[in-house]
């Protein structure tokens, strides 16, 4: 369509011309009767062209123009003797220069017929496609340009790295001997390509100066006309990006690999090295060692542990050994990553040498870095800088000490190292550094591993909510620090202040502890949330003379004496006068007992303040010194030790007027006498004066001066303060609180992203910006109840379907609140069944079957909880408080041929064309760490993480012939496959707690927890193997036996499950020896016969008709095969294909055989397993059977049950042709009970019940002339409706 709702319809002439040549050609036309009359086309390279309809009987004469002069070929170009569709037929045609015989330019021609309809008779019907390629064409697949030469000849040229070159000169009919020089290897051993070669790979040997052999590959592949096409590989690229020089060799073979000098000693090879096996009888294997030039003399390197070059990551140690006695030696790690090449690099393996661990530094500071035992050596190698945005590759100077790292800035002034930390594993964290006042500056650090490589990347901590948050809502300053550590690192958290932290030792058990000036001390795991243990301390109070401290507040004062601020004070003996307050002085503190007694801290001992005081072992109290008071009298105030018999006059009460008195004495009061108010004073208990003369002075609550006494505290708070370990977000909050604290401080602060000590009292002002305030939204439930479930059918672009994926019994519950969202759902039941027609297992993944006493049968298949808390709009992160994924044990089954077309369906591979640059690789590393650590991307935190499968029963069947374009897919993922059956997978959870990571992070840190859960299962996968008879099978099925019998007595269960093991693996082993065997027959139509046969049996008696007709068909195609294969040889390559196919038919008389009478033993062993199967091995079936997926139009259709039900009939009626496609299903007569099956080739015509129904007629459709509607009506008035089909004579 053009670019309007238009159709475009081209006409054009069915003979078409491609031009593959690197030149534009000129196509001459004329028609043998006009010789004059001649027509000129020009197609440019890589273009095609219709021949006009007028010219198609024309001759062809095709030159190229432009850089070459050259006249029109040797002779025409024909077609017209290809007659069938899909034959072919190749030529090469030479045009010689109009100056003589010296540079001839020749190109091959390949005619193709299309897949047109036979011409017949003697006009021949043009549909062909006409193909100009040059005869040869080199293909450079090294990293190097090399220089080509055809020996013998003229022509030479020059290739650049990783392109191509047509050889127009060559002739392909001749013996051509090619050699190559490329850099360091100037010398080489021509490589002979005979006329006539097809697809092999050959070894061409290369020597440098220092006679030292090199290997490469050489592939040569045959063309459409008869041209060729060489690819010149290397076996191995060995690209070093371990920052050191490293020096390479085979293992057992005193030479370095070729193309290694003295440069390489130095420094390392910016360009991939060309690395081969050159000796055949030194082990393939390969060792390293560092350049000699890397260190002084004085240390000598040493070739490390040998390692394979096969695909996987590896480490391994490069020692240099120190010469001088007391040096430590020198030890680096190198990761090794081998993967095969992309593309057309397929054929080579990339061998990949990079550092263990490579530092990132994406903060805005220059950063330091050194291994924590080196920190105070002052040496330009063991401490390394890296500036904003750079990295480095990093090596442990003394792998012998503890390898942890630490890193300080050079832009903060007198910044400490901080603590070391591990970098070998997948974490991240706060990394904390100190400056010279001790004042915290963090760092994000987060490790990920790419390849062989750890990559330690340094960002900014600024935008990030700190681990941990000291908020201190008591009234007094706490100082904490992580235990264990150093006395300079302890810091000060003020009164109603939050201070961020991140632990000064990464290493070191997650503890703080906290301490109270004055008091106790406690440690508190950061992990354990709740509360933890009370913080105490001696909350001592001074006895002040009320009105001596009123000048503090502010009040107008016309004495002097009024600011003298005076205390009960014992400076000396027991005597208590007055003196001046005197901050932290024992002597004037004070403390009141529960029982009311105030003792003099000044005498006391030191003691525990959250431990009570035994009053019969206190200090000395406050007391008279009298035996018993005086009404009427004054009494002087001293010290005395405790005793119960002084109650009277030991037992003190502050009043609520403002003065201290005796409870059991409430005349008498504290005071000193009139007029002398002044330091040094005798403090007294005596009577108040019943009408103070005029000459006193009273204060505000009209009460003597001279008597108003009150509590000064030493320090505010109760002396008691709780600590409670809470989560806020991504942050564990270590919250301290006075026990008596009236405001509410249970909640966190508002905003968890701090960096800076604030003031917690400022999160209870307005909002600075006079934004309205946070609304709570309503609370919301949803209950979603899905009974029957919902399914998906996936159907690909054949208009095949792939799988039907049915969900039963979801239930679903979501609750939304002004605190969390919670979302419950689970999925009752799962299956995903495989709909490919002919397949062996019909059922891809469903649960597996569990016994009657397993606790967890009554279980959903899936069900997933999450919990997530609002988080600040400013903030990028999501914070769920937890997310528990738990799926019951499954089966999974996968068919080979399913497993490749859902790799179709889902794009999961890449064509040659997309995979040709060399550094995507490197691309995707890069790609994946910044995804992984961007400080930009969505962060998501989880207080617990748990993904439990707790157990996989895997079955993976291959299949014996796959279609080329699955084929082609296989061989680019490079998966190889083994058949095995029921190998219990054991899985242990993914758990994690306090993650806040990217998704990226947490996808690789699931992705790398199951692949090395399933390494680990490798053993159970090895010993269910068919190949091998699946002996863990056999032990579980003697197991279940046994366990039966032991439980339940059930004596004929264990012969059972014996006789189901053993027919089991009998049959598995057979089955696998027939496949192996069948291959060295070389029958591939005999190889798909027995596919088709095995393909449908399902039940006993099935498996064992299928073993009786592949004993026929092995004895049958034994006897034929020394007759059939040479025809078919003769047919195909002609008297060459004749003597093939002798040879295959001698050897299938031998093998189809001895194949046959393996497949007869695998299926009666096959029936005997299906008989012997336990109860307790359900066999579950598909939900539905396959879609029909084309009806009439070619148009995919709703399901119907129907029509899906008359495609099985159909392919029961064609032998199971699964390329035969069901059109329509029609019932023509009622009464008569006939039926019309349409299909893409025939039409069926059946008389009988859908269950019995015999074929009346067939007709294919290419021999379909007319299909009409013909009425004829009756005498009687009747009308009778026929169908009259014509076919072709």
């Amino acid at each position: 369509m053009d670019g309007s709702v238009r159709k475009v319809v081209t006409v054009r002439s069915a003979l078409v011309l491609v031009n593959t040549l690197e030149e534009q050609v000129e196509v001459r036309l004329e028609k043998p009767a006009v010789r004059y009359e001649a027509h000129s086309l020009k197609i440019d390279s890589g273009s095609s062209l219709a021949v006009p309809l007028s010219y198609v009987s024309a001759d062809i004469w095709v030159r190229p123009i432009g850089f070459w002069s050259v006249g029109f070929c040797n002779k025409p170009i024909h077609w017209r003797h290809l007659l069938r569709p899909g034959e072919s037929s190749d030529g090469i045609r030479s045009c010689t220069p109009d100056g003589g015989d010296v540079g001839i330019y020749r190109f091959c021609v390949s005619v193709k017929r299309e897949n047109y309809p036979a011409s017949m008779g003697k006009h021949v019907q043009p549909g062909h496609r006409i193909t100009f390629l040059p005869p040869v064409v080199l293909v450079n697949l090294l990293p190097y340009d090399i220089e080509y030469y055809l020996k013998a000849t003229e022509i030479t040229g020059k290739v650049k790295a990783g392109k191509q070159a047509a050889l127009f000169a060559a002739d392909v009919s001749q013996d051509l001997e090619l050699g190559v020089r490329i850099e360091s290897f100037a010398r080489c051993k021509e490589l002979l390509i005979a006329a006539g070669s097809t697809h092999y790979v050959v070894r061409m040997h290369l020597y440098d100066s220092a006679d030292r052999r090199m290997l490469l590959h050489v592939r040569i592949a045959s063309r459409r006309g008869g041209a060729l096409k060489v690819s010149i590989l290397a076996p191995y690229w060995l690209v070093n990006k371990a920052g050191l020089p490293l020096v390479f060799k085979q293992e057992n073979v005193h030479k370095e690999a070729a193309g290694q000098f003295e440069e390489h000693e130095f420094a390392r090879s910016v360009a991939p090295l060309l690395f081969s096996f050159a000796s055949s009888e030194a082990p393939s294997m390969c060792t390293m060692r560092i350049g000699r030039r890397q260190h002084s003399d004085g240390y000598l390197p040493n070739w490390c542990q040998p390692f394979p070059l096969e695909a996987g990551v590896g480490v391994r140690q490069l020692h240099v050994k120190s010469t001088n006695y007391g040096q430590p030696n020198w030890v680096y790690n190198i990761g090794i990553d081998v993967r095969a090449g992309r593309g057309r690099y397929r054929d080579t393996n990339i061998v990949t040498f990079a550092p263990r661990y490579q530092l990132d530094n994406r903060s805005r500071h220059k950063l330091q870095f050194a291994q924590r035992c080196t920190l105070y050596v002052q040496s330009s190698v063991s401490q390394l800088s890296a500036l904003p945005n750079s990295s480095l590759p990093f090596h442990w100077p003394r792998l012998d000490m503890d390898p942890l790292l630490c890193v300080r800035s050079c832009n903060i002034a007198g910044c400490l190292w901080s603590g070391g930390f591990r970098i070998d594993r997948l974490e991240s964290l706060h990394v904390n550094m100190r400056d010279e006042q001790r004042k915290s500056h963090f760092l994000r650090v987060e490790i990920v591993i790419q390849g062989p490589t750890f990559f330690v990347v340094f960002t900014d901590a600024s935008s990030m909510p700190p681990p941990f948050r000291i908020d201190n809502y008591s009234e007094v300053a706490i100082q904490f620090w992580q235990t264990k550590v150093d006395d300079r690192l302890r810091s000060w958290v003020s009164q109603q202040t939050s201070v961020p932290y991140a632990f000064d030792e990464p290493t070191l058990p997650p503890y703080l502890t906290c301490a109270v000036s004055g008091g106790t001390s406690a440690t508190y795991s950061m992990n354990s949330f709740g509360e933890g243990e009370l913080l105490c301390y001696e909350n001592l109070f001074y006895i002040a003379v009320s009105e001596t401290f009123t000048a503090e507040t502010g009040r107008p004062s016309t004495d002097h004496t009024l600011a003298m601020q005076l205390v009960l004070d014992v400076p000396q003996g027991i005597a208590v006068i007055l003196a001046c307050k005197q901050s932290g002085k024992r002597s004037q503190l004070w403390r009141m007992t529960g029982g009311g007694m105030l003792v003099h801290e000044g005498s006391s001992e030191p003691r525990d303040p959250r431990k009570l005081t035994d009053q019969s072992k206190a200090g000395l109290v406050l007391d008279i010194d009298a035996i018993a008071p005086q009404p009427d009298r004054y009494v002087q105030l001293i010290l005395k030790k405790h005793d119960e018999r002084r109650q009277r006059t030991q037992t003190w009460h502050f009043t609520e007027d403002g003065r201290l008195c005796c409870p059991q004495l409430p005349s008498l009061y504290v005071q000193v006498r009139s007029g002398c108010l002044r330091r040094g004073a005798d403090v007294l208990l005596g009577p108040a004066p019943p009408a103070p003369p005029h000459t006193c002075r009273l204060n505000s609550r009209g009460i003597p001066v001279e008597q108003g006494i009150s509590r000064q505290k030493l320090r505010p708070g109760s002396g008691a303060l709780s600590v409670k370990i809470l989560a806020d977000g991504p942050t564990r909050v270590l919250q301290i609180t006075d026990r008596n604290q009236k405001r509410a401080a249970s909640q966190p602060t508002c905003d968890w992203i701090l960096v800076d000590e604030h003031k917690l009292l400022e999160q209870d002002s307005p909002t600075a910006d006079g934004s309205a305030p946070y609304q709570p939204r309503q609370d919301l439930q949803v209950h979603v109840l899905l009974k029957h479930g919902v399914a998906v059918s996936l159907i690909n672009q054949f208009c095949e379907e792939l799988c039907f994926i049915s969900l039963g019994d979801i239930m679903c519950e979501y609750t939304a609140n002004v605190k969390a969202e919670t979302l419950n759902c689970s999925i009752r039941d799962i299956q995903v069944d495989n709909q490919l027609l002919g397949t062996q297992v019909p059922v891809m993944l469903h649960m597996t079957a569990a016994p009657r006493t397993d606790v967890h049968r009554s279980l959903p298949a899936l069900s997933v909880i999450v919990r997530r808390v609002p988080s600040q709009e400013r903030v990028n992160a999501d914070i769920y408080e937890y997310l528990i994924v738990d799926l019951r044990p499954m089966s999974l089954k996968l068919d080979e041929r399913l497993l490749w077309k859902l790799f179709q369906f889902f794009g999961m591979y890449q064509s040659d064309a997309e995979l040709i640059r060399m550094e995507e690789s490197d691309y995707d590393a890069q790609r994946a760490l910044t995804a992984a650590t961007s400080i930009a991307n969505k962060r998501y935190y989880f207080g617990m993480m748990r993904l439990d499968i707790r157990q996989l029963k895997l079955s993976v069947f291959t299949s014996g012939k796959l279609a080329p374009d699955l084929r082609a897919i296989k061989h680019l993922t490079g998966v190889p496959l083994i058949r095995f059956e029921d190998a219990d997978i054991e899985l242990d959870p993914f758990e994690r707690g306090h993650q806040f990571e990217t998704s990226q992070f947490l996808l690789d840190a699931v992705v790398k927890h199951y692949t090395e859960e399933l390494k680990s299962q490798a053993a159970n996968i090895l010993g269910s193997v068919d190949f091998l008879g699946n002996p863990l099978g056999l032990f579980n099925d003697i197991t279940e036996g046994i366990s039966g019998l032991i439980s339940e007595g059930k004596v004929g269960g264990l012969f059972k499950n014996v006789a189901h093991g053993v027919s089991n693996s009998t049959a598995k082993f057979t089955g696998s020896l027939s496949d192996t065997l069948g291959k060295v027959s070389m029958d591939d139509q005999h190889q798909a016969l027995r596919e088709n046969i095995r393909s449908h049996s399902g039940t006993s008696g099935e498996h064992l008709t299928a073993g009786l007709m592949g004993l026929g068909v092995g004895v049958f195609g034994g006897l034929t095969s020394v007759i059939t294969q040479p025809i078919q040889g003769a047919s195909r390559d002609g008297f060459e294909g004749l003597f093939t196919g002798l040879g295959k038919g001698i050897v299938g008389m031998v093998t189809k055989p001895a194949v046959g009478l393996l497949d007869m033993a695998s299926g009666a062993a096959h029936a005997v397993s299906r008989t012997s199967r336990s109860t307790s091995k359900y066999s579950y079936q598909r939900v539905r059977p396959p879609r029909s997926c084309v009806g009439p139009g070619s148009l995919l259709q709703c399901y119907s049950a129907g029509q899906a039900e008359d495609q099985q009939f159909l392919y029961s009626l064609n032998n199971n042709v699964y390329s035969e496609r069901l059109i329509a299903y029609e019932q023509i007569h009622s009464q008569r009970k006939t039926h019309c099956i349409i299909s893409s080739e025939k039409i069926y015509f059946l008389r009988g019940n859908r269950q019995n129904k015999d074929i009346v007629l067939v007709v294919h459709l290419s021999e379909l002339q007319r299909c009409q509607h013909l009425a004829v009506r009756a005498h009687n008035g009747e009308t009778t409706n026929y169908i009259v089909l014509t076919k072709k004579a």
